[in-house]
């Protein structure tokens, strides 16, 4: 008799795991949707283009070299030319 007790005993607290487990799955597989749906849905957003655009004229010739001055002679131009 006490044998039978003691088993019923720990196959009730077994199915109580069980239930505790299946719940904690569930709401871990809600969270992987909701997050796939999240992204999904950022992904989706609209993108704003801005396009940009200079108009130049052509009696101004502008040069623009990195490093250099307005005139575009850079630093290692004006020591070899000796200026």
């Amino acid at each position: 008799m006490e044998n039978e007790s003691l088993a019923t005993e720990l196959l009730h607290e077994l199915k109580q795991s069980s239930k505790r487990w299946f719940v904690a799955f569930l709401v871990v597989l809600v969270l992987w949707f909701a997050t796939i749906g999240v992204f999904i849905w950022y992904i989706s957003l609209p993108i704003e283009e801005i396009e940009i655009t200079q108009d130049a004229d052509n009696t101004n010739k502008s040069v623009q070299i990195v490093g250099g001055d307005n005139y575009g002679t850079t630093d290692l131009q004006e020591k070899t030319q000796g200026n």
